[in-house]
């Protein structure tokens, strides 16, 4: 689909979308992050483990699960 990035290749301040999640790690990402499809995403730090607003909750997502989330620009 058009625009959509990985959480790693999403701009740091922009609000996000998540569109999908890979197959193989949406139950892990859902259990221990609480991310799930249609929820919107904010990068607000990218370090060792990268500080994302989800909703109106922050959370350190490790850089494993990164390339496994994808994400759409929304207007805000």
């Amino acid at each position: 689909m058009q625009n959509e990035l990985t959480l790693q290749e999403f701009p740091m301040g922009e609000m996000g979308e998540i569109v999908s999640l890979t197959k193989e790690h949406e139950n892990a990402i859902y259990h221990e992050l609480g991310i799930d499809v249609g929820m919107t995403v904010m990068v607000l730090h990218k370090a060792v483990d990268w500080l994302i607003q989800v909703g109106y909750s922050q959370i350190h997502v490790g850089k494993q699960y990164l390339p496994h989330i994808k994400v759409k620009p929304v207007a805000v």
